[in-house]
């Protein structure tokens, strides 16, 4: 593992929190896209050391039906890796399980996997 790539932090709204993280935290907002394999909004902008925010645009995206009390929060961390289906492999030998599909399709034409660690 090369160690943490970035913080997935869930909003209700893009529209309202991109102008806060803007002010507060520097972030240069670029442009905004529609990720329809994941039913999901994810701006993106200047790296402003490893955050990024997701709107669920429907309540049945995988990001919606994210179990927490609240709209917004935490909801992922992405560690990058060399190899992705070794390090599946190493995860759900200690506990972990991956949800499926593994690997599936992320942003900038990565592939990415869920780890669940109480499954």
């Amino acid at each position: 593992m090369h160690g943490l790539a970035h913080v997935g932090s869930r909003c209700a709204s893009l529209d309202q929190a991109i102008p806060v993280w803007v002010r507060s935290m520097g972030f240069r907002h670029t442009d905004t896209i529609e990720f329809e394999s994941m039913k999901l909004r994810m701006p993106f902008a200047g790296r402003i050391g490893g955050a990024g925010l997701l709107e669920p645009p429907t309540a049945d995206s995988p990001v919606g039906r994210f179990p927490c009390e609240a709209r917004e929060g935490i909801h992922h961390l992405s560690f990058l890796v060399t190899d992705l289906e070794e390090a599946l492999e190493e995860a759900e030998a200690i506990g972990p399980r991956a949800d499926r599909p593994v690997p599936r399709e992320g942003s900038h034409h990565t592939k990415i996997a869920f780890l669940s660690p109480g499954r």
